[in-house]
């Protein structure tokens, strides 16, 4: 159950003008397209990210981080222009959102619904509107999970019937609830990142893996010749993932220094087990010189010291397989 997640609608005219300045990456061009962007802070640094979903010429759908609503949305309202060409609607307490993922998914939803839940009909990084039992549903093709799945955005009167349609159906599936401890469990799994801890505005984005969603040559946004002054002087961190070695009766929370010899050259910024892949996982910013695969430091966990190394991002399907399938 995702509806904490913070909700808005952008339209109007210059919506489309108006989110292309306010992001680094480049927005869906196709109605029902599904876009992963960043804001970024004037200083360069990552103040925002946000599911960008194109829902007609003039109307985006934005999700966002729950807890950091106020933060997100008030930063819409300062960019946005006020001479109505560009209206906000906050959806958060209207739109609930239910996540149903794992490779039993599209069975589920095929069941649940008329729609054609295939892979030709419907794609990765798309939305339908679609219909279970009596409620209408906006289903989006991504998850948190790196699995098969989907996110099911609907008016929140018709949670509790959505709710009990799935579990009903799901029941010879094994469908089974899960809350967000096994969510992070299985997002470090993929290497995924989190606003305020491995995003925030003291990393650049590039020092936090997000090459491939900044467009620095799609023309200016917010935050941009910040960003390509900072990427001239050089970066001083970069993001890995590690493997713990050898872990007891603890494993990563964050925050936890990372050494090499006796010298700190970074810090975890998340982590936990992983059950899918059987490792004790981190997620940290080194120093780049440390940052290659196979690189091997020291971690401290609750006063002990652990070894640990550098291995390749998302140690779990790292060709994205299981949530293209």
């Amino acid at each position: 159950d995702m509806t904490a997640f913070a909700k808005c609608r952008i339209k109007g005219p210059k919506a489309e003008e108006f989110l292309d300045k306010l992001v680094a990456n480049k927005l869906p061009k196709k109605i029902g397209r599904i876009n992963l962007c960043h804001a970024l802070n004037t200083k360069g640094g990552v103040h925002s990210e946000f599911t960008i979903m194109r829902e007609s010429e003039d109307s985006f759908y934005l999700v966002s981080a729950g807890a950091l609503q106020r933060l997100d949305h008030d930063w819409i309202h300062k960019w946005m222009p006020k001479d109505g060409s560009v209206q906000f609607e906050n959806l958060t307490n209207s739109i609930g959102v239910l996540v149903v993922s794992g490779p039993k998914a599209r069975t589920l939803m095929q069941k649940i619904s008329k729609t054609d839940f295939s892979n030709d009909k419907f794609k990765w990084l798309s939305a339908q509107n679609i219909d279970i039992g009596l409620a209408p549903c906006n289903a989006m093709r991504v998850n948190f999970v790196g699995e098969l799945g989907w996110e099911l955005h609907h008016p929140i009167e018709y949670q509790n019937h959505i709710f009990d349609k799935l579990m009903e159906t799901g029941k010879n599936l094994n469908l089974k609830p899960y809350g967000i401890r096994a969510m992070n469990s299985l997002r470090v799994e993929k290497s995924y990142k989190l606003v305020g801890t491995e995003l925030s505005i003291e990393y650049s984005p590039y020092e936090s893996g997000l090459d491939r969603f900044i467009h620095s040559n799609k023309g200016n946004f917010i935050g941009r010749d910040a960003l390509i002054e900072w990427q001239q002087k050089g970066f001083a961190n970069k993001l890995v993932t590690l493997e713990v070695k050898e872990v007891k009766d603890a494993d990563t929370l964050g925050n936890n220094p990372i050494y090499k010899g006796d010298k700190v050259i970074g810090r975890a910024t998340g982590g936990n087990y992983g059950f899918r892949v059987e490792k004790s996982l981190a997620i940290g910013m080194v120093q780049p010189d440390y940052a290659a695969v196979g690189s091997k430091l020291t971690m401290d966990i609750l006063g002990t010291t652990y070894d640990v190394e550098v291995i390749q991002d998302s140690p779990y399907d790292p060709d994205n397989n299981f949530i293209r399938a």
